[in-house]
């Protein structure tokens, strides 16, 4: 059997591999260029293709522009839900790298190889996340006049990833059995104002209170088919909570009643997440034990996310009072993202967690959306959005485990109906996407809410 753990000098190689690979961030959702999002706010904005910078005239306006809260008149409030079940393939799987084999947590890679004979990935091509971003939201406001209040608490990322896989040493045929098991969210709670400064021109401001929870279990275990001492397990826990702000700034113009255009700019925000991390690798393996790998390992530790600024312009446009048409772009520097692998620090650094910093190399990202909206004189409501949406992520670092996306399409169809002071939105849809490297999805979405007037 052919080791990399045969000499010393190779063994602290593997150690580095593992050390590495303890820093990693578990799979956490993709989030889309308008900041910390998965599809946005509201379901009548969002089966539009989230094209309503321009429009924004419900309450959703606290995510998509807060300007557009001057528009509205009275009191009410709206609580929904919207649900993602996502398929994902990924042909080169879930990686199993040694360090010398160019280990970068950054790329997405998750396990390491420590006997030079495994294979460097798993090969399970097929994954299925149930639910894997389930948003659920509730948003209230009062107009006073020339201004609006209003604010809410909504999910604005999720998602849920379950990951087992058995591959086998080329060696000897040896089993190694990858598990993942990954559940992380992000909760915004909102307060903003919308003001009329004058007939055509609205302006407005919001703060996010964003927290985010994260639980992440890694296991990976190599049982010997040559003699049990080869054996070893490797596992890492996360118990992650942070917080962050992020402000939301829009204005809005309406040259009259069938043009409209809005800007909304967001701050970007840096969560910093605290709470505990286990790492331990058992083996009997003396050139292991001998090389100091074997360990067992806890300690609090801090993981950046950091977001850069986002900017979204939008034009509305009414060519008669039932049909309306809306258009996006889209723009977000993840130049600046931090990803908590790249930016981890322990209180009690070891063999096992040991501390990194560095730069994860996304970049700048853009897109477009479509909308339309067609009342019926029944009190029906027809609506239909297409997106188009480049990825800052490099599409090294997309597989079944991360969970991120790449670059995306998206179509939905939504459905509105009025009965007395009730409003029910429906929303069905599918996102596909391909990193180019291999890693492609297909999503299908689901979302319903009720909004009462007061």
């Amino acid at each position: 059997m052919q080791l990399l753990s045969t000499t010393k000098k190779q063994l602290r190689t593997g150690l580095l591999s593992l050390a590495v690979c303890a820093s990693v961030s578990i799979p956490t959702s993709y989030v889309h260029a308008s900041g910390v999002n998965l599809e946005g706010l509201g379901i009548r904005a969002v089966s539009m293709g989230g094209a309503f910078t321009g429009l924004a005239d419900d309450a959703s306006a606290i995510f998509w522009n807060p300007a557009g809260l001057a528009q509205l008149k009275g009191a009410g409030y709206t609580i929904g839900v919207y649900s993602m079940n996502a398929k994902s393939r990924d042909k080169t799987g879930t990686t199993n790298k040694p360090l010398n084999a160019g280990f970068d947590p950054n790329k997405g890679d998750i396990f390491p190889g420590i006997y030079d004979t495994e294979p460097n990935h798993f090969d399970d091509e097929d994954e299925l996340w149930v639910g894997a971003g389930t948003m659920p939201a509730f948003v209230m406001y009062k107009n006073y006049g020339r201004y609006t209040l209003a604010g809410g608490v909504y999910g604005v990322g999720g998602a849920y990833s379950e990951y087992n896989d058995n591959i086998y040493d080329t060696g000897d045929g040896s089993k190694i059995e990858g598990d993942v098991f990954n559940v992380i969210g992000v909760v915004a709670v909102n307060s903003s104002i919308g003001y009329q400064l004058t007939e055509k021109l609205s302006i407005g401001v919001g703060l996010d209170l964003l927290i985010n929870f994260w639980r992440a279990d890694l296991e990976k275990n190599y049982t010997s088919e040559t003699a049990s001492m080869y054996d070893y397990e490797f596992k890492q826990k996360v118990r992650k909570i942070g917080y962050g702000f992020q402000g939301n700034f829009g204005a809005l113009y309406k040259f009259n009643e069938q043009w409209s255009v809005g800007a909304n700019y967001r701050t970007g925000t840096d969560i910093n997440l605290k709470g505990d991390t286990w790492a331990s690798l058992r083996s009997d393996n003396p050139d292991l034990i001998d090389a100091g790998i074997v360990s067992d390992e806890k300690s609090d530790g801090h993981s950046n996310f950091t977001y850069g600024a986002s900017w979204n312009v939008g034009v509305a446009y009414k060519p008669t009072t039932k049909l309306t048409f809306t258009a996006d772009y889209k723009e977000n520097d993840w130049s600046e993202f931090k990803w908590p692998s790249s930016n981890v620090t322990y209180d009690d650094p070891g063999i096992l967690l040991r501390n990194d910093n560095r730069e994860p190399g996304w970049k700048r990202a853009h897109g477009y959306s479509l909308g339309a909206e067609y009342f019926l004189d029944n009190g029906i409501t027809l609506r239909a959005g297409y997106t188009n949406e480049e990825s800052g992520v490099p599409p090294a670092f997309e597989n079944t485990v991360t969970t991120t996306l790449g670059d995306i399409q998206m179509v939905n169809f939504g459905m509105g109906m009025m009965y007395n002071d009730w409003k029910v939105d429906f929303l069905v849809g599918t996102m596909w996407g391909d990193n180019g490297l291999g890693t492609s999805h297909v999503c299908y979405d689901f979302g319903v809410s009720f909004m009462k007037m007061l």
